[in-house]
């Protein structure tokens, strides 16, 4: 360190340079006390004073003073001057900062020794005079520009709640308040939308353009920062880049940030200037700074506004909602229940009015519980609950008589309206009207009910007699179903009632008046129109006239009946018959939505009808098919063995004679004998098998002594086709009862079949295996397979395929499967095309049954 009082007009300076971390330290403990430095971190309030301490060094230890500073350094003063005031520092604060540094820098340097330096302090106070009158300068000058944007943003703010309309003006303020400034951009909310924009002459920002800001701006909130985009760029996709496409060379971005949340970015970009000046982003930075309080401020007064408006509005806005809103309302009185307030629904949906009702007792009676019936207890009703316990009730489904008589089903829900101290002082209860929505619930489950137990069967009295029980006491007390003498040999009747005593007389009736005239007449006009009808009571203009018919009142007087409908079963475009639904002592009135259940049931049951109509034609026509064809099977075989045998004969003297010619004929009268007399057992074994004729005489067998006993059979040709026939070896196979014969002739019709398919060097194989309870049998071969969408249809009567070269009948899978089944056992097949089929057929072990 120099020795005071040297004449160095540098030792000052030099001296501030040396202790730059003491002076700073010092400085921040003295103006930490003004009241804006007390909302900054360390790092923002001694952001620019290096550089101002800095000046201040240079400008002392200079004899020219501000001409020998650093150019760099001298727009210090200003830029501090202007940092400042971006964070809310009055001219005087700043003053005070300077202050508080020639303070602690006389303060440190008398402390040191150094205080006879007297042209250098002369020096040192032109240096902070001439540093406050560059900050003064600016300062002014910046807040005039400054105070002048932010009238117009708080004009706009004032005079409009949109915020739109507000950010025009924040942007066309900003881009008068920096000259540099040719574009601004504000974008908004998390998904970082466009919300204003200015200087886009060329139109609006789309595509890539867009994306690239948008990007831009994402990097300006990860900052929480102002930032510029070349600083940006390298942490920014390539396609950032594309924000220079509307011609900007500067562009820089600034988070809008409220309460250390962020609500936006403002983007400012220039077409002209490389960069911005330092001046201008403090410029920049600062209307942004002010301008998302007034954003929020703005937004704030809007809601305020608003909030005064509702609150002029508040009681007739409430009125006019309770009385349109969708749900009954009432409001009850704590403990009696009394009615404050109530809405038309709630009139319109009970179909009687609460106007002066004193209690819950005034309405509560005619509520029900939905699964038994059972009255609501005055205590139970759901508004009771809530303004005597204070019980929140959600969803709650109650039965109500309403006011004309008629049933519905209401959603009830209520809640406690309670004072300042949680006291419940009255309830609130709302309801919707159900019931439309739960009876078409409980008819759609009725129908998928009854489409399921009417699928259950194919007998026609069967579905009849269930078609009733559906309804019963589901839809109706009576259930009358008519089918017409077209639909069968004769007319059919068949009357349901829960209680079989009145079923009795009302079939008495019945028969004493066929039909009865109310339901001829409804009858005949269901028939010839093809429509449903419904009687909602007796006045019905089609029963009116049948007033004074004495049979008519005896009918309506013994069965009850209070209202009825008549519906027609069509299927496939023929009506063959009348449902006709009544209520008596249920005493529910019909309703075009009953109809509507008992048009759709009507129809179920008549495809259901008509299909056990034809299921039964078609066993009736398959039985007489079978009988006819065991009966001329059993006729043709005594000419048919009287021509074998002749045959037989002619053979012998042919043979005798040495005639080779007529011996071929001979022989092809026989085959075609032979497979005739074949032909005519599968159809009386087919026969017999189907009507449960054929007895099986079971005894105990070895299943390897059966397959080798086939195998045997088809041996000799085999060996002239040149295929390898064989069974494979089995042990430990258990005995089976089975009829032998039976078994023999499943295994010769696979093996027959194998053998005709399987070509040359080819081979079939016989197996027999013990598998849990049952002893598997099969013919494997190696022929041509089965295509896969022929394997469903092997085992039905009278089918071949078209492609796998089997020859046959058809029948002779078909009587395999009958037999395997006698037998308790099953059938299956495998096969690939190319490879080869397997069948494989089940005999339990020990089943010695049938």
């Amino acid at each position: 360190m120099e020795q005071l009082g040297r004449p160095n007009p540098k030792r000052l300076s030099d001296f501030i340079q040396r202790h730059h971390d003491a002076v700073l330290e010092k400085w921040k403990q003295r103006v930490q006390s003004l009241s804006p430095a007390r909302r900054l971190s360390d790092t923002l309030l001694t952001d620019h004073i290096p550089s101002v301490l800095a000046y201040i060094a240079e400008a002392t230890g200079s004899e020219g003073a501000e001409a020998a500073v650093d150019r760099r350094l001298r727009g210090m003063p200003g830029y501090h001057a202007l940092n400042r005031l971006a964070h809310g520092y009055d001219l005087s604060d700043v003053v005070m900062e300077y202050a508080a540094l020639r303070a602690v820098i006389l303060e440190l340097w008398e402390r040191d020794g150094g205080g006879d330096g007297g042209r250098e302090l002369i020096r040192l106070n032109a240096a902070i005079d001439e540093a406050i009158a560059g900050a003064v300068s600016h300062y002014q000058e910046a807040r005039v520009r400054l105070l002048q944007a932010l009238d117009t943003i708080s004009a706009a703010a004032l005079g409009s709640s949109d915020l739109d309309t507000f950010l025009k003006a924040l942007i066309r303020a900003t881009r008068e308040a920096a000259a540099a400034v040719d574009v601004a951009i504000v974008l908004l909310g998390d998904g970082l939308e466009v919300h204003a924009t200015a200087g886009l002459d060329d139109g609006p920002l789309l595509g890539p353009p867009l994306e690239a800001t948008r990007e831009f701006a994402r990097a300006v909130l990860a900052l929480r920062g102002p930032t510029s985009l070349d600083a940006a760029l390298p942490a920014l996709p390539a396609t950032a880049r594309e924000i220079r496409s509307r011609g900007l060379r500067a562009v820089y971005g600034v988070p809008l940030l409220h309460e250390g949340h962020a609500i936006g970015v403002a983007i400012l970009g220039s077409r002209n200037a490389e960069e911005f000046s330092e001046e201008d982003m403090l410029m920049l930075r600062t209307m942004t700074s002010r301008a998302t309080g007034i954003i929020v401020q703005a937004q704030l007064v809007a809601k305020e506004r608003a909030s005064r408006h509702q609150a002029d509005d508040a009681r007739a806005l409430l009125a006019t909602v309770i009385e349109q809103m969708p749900a009954g309302l009432i409001i009850g009185e704590r403990q009696t229940g009394r009615v404050l307030l109530t809405n038309r629904q709630a009139t319109e949906i009970f179909r009687q009015s609460f106007e002066g009702i004193q209690s819950i007792e005034g309405y509560s009676g005619r509520g029900f519980h939905p699964r038994s019936g059972k009255p609501y207890e005055t205590w139970e009703w759901p508004l009771s609950r809530t303004v005597t316990t204070g019980e929140v009730v959600d969803d709650e489904e109650i039965d109500v008589l309403r006011g004309d008589g008629t049933w519905g089903r209401i959603l009830v829900r209520s809640s406690p309206v309670r004072d300042p101290d949680g006291r419940v002082s009255a309830g609130v209860v709302t309801f919707f009207d159900i019931t439309e929505r739960t009876r078409a619930e409980q008819g759609q489950r009725f129908l998928a009910a009854a489409s399921a137990a009417l699928s259950d069967s194919l007998d026609l009295q069967g579905t009849l007699d269930r078609l009733g029980r559906l309804t019963v006491p589901e839809l109706a007390d009576w259930c009358v179903i008519q089918t017409l003498p077209e639909f069968e040999a004769a007319r059919r009747v068949t009357l349901t009632h829960a209680d079989p005593e009145a079923v009795k007389r009302a079939r008495a009736l019945f028969r004493e008046m066929d039909p009865p005239p109310a339901l001829a007449a409804l009858m005949e006009q269901v028939l010839c129109t093809e429509r449903p009808e419904l009687v909602r009571d007796l006045s019905h203009p089609l029963l009116a006239s049948l007033g004074e018919h004495a049979a008519f009142r005896r009918l309506v007087r013994a069965l009850g009946i209070t209202s009825a409908m008549v519906v027609p079963m069509v299927a496939r475009g023929r009506t063959f018959g009348c449902i006709t639904l009544a209520t008596a002592e249920s005493g529910r009135v019909y309703d075009e939505a009953d109809l509507a259940v008992a048009h759709d049931l009507a129809q179920r049951a008549a495809l259901a009808a008509d299909n056990a109509r034809l299921y039964e034609a078609a066993q009736r026509a398959i039985e007489l098919r079978d009988n006819v064809l065991a009966t001329v099977s059993h006729d043709l075989r005594n000419p048919l063995s009287a021509i074998i045998t002749a045959a037989a004969v002619m053979t012998k003297r042919a043979a005798a004679r040495g005639e080779k010619g007529d011996a071929k004929a001979i022989q092809a009268i026989q085959r075609s004998a032979h497979r005739m007399d074949r032909l005519l057992h599968d159809l009386l074994d087919f026969a017999s098998l189907r009507a449960g004729r054929l007895a099986l005489r079971r005894q105990p067998q070895d299943p390897r002594e059966i397959g080798r006993e086939a195998v045997e059979t088809f041996e000799s040709q085999a060996q002239e086709k040149g295929i390898h026939l064989g069974v494979a070896p089995a042990e430990d196979v258990p005995l089976v009862v089975c009829d032998r014969d039976r078994v023999l002739q499943v295994l010769s019709n696979l093996l027959s079949n194998a053998l005709k398919v399987t070509g040359a060097q080819g081979s079939v194989t016989v197996r027999c295996e013990h598998r849990e309870e049952h002893v598997v049998f099969s013919v494997a071969d190696t022929g041509p397979g089965i295509p896969e969408d022929e394997l469903p249809y092997l085992f039905e009567r009278f089918w071949r395929g078209q492609r796998n070269g089997y020859k046959g009948t058809g029948l002779g899978l078909a009587i395999a499967r009958e037999l395997v089944v006698a037998h308790g056992g099953t059938i299956q097949v495998e096969s690939r095309v190319g490879v080869g089929t397997t069948f494989r057929f089940t005999i339990p072990v020990g089943n010695a049954e049938g």
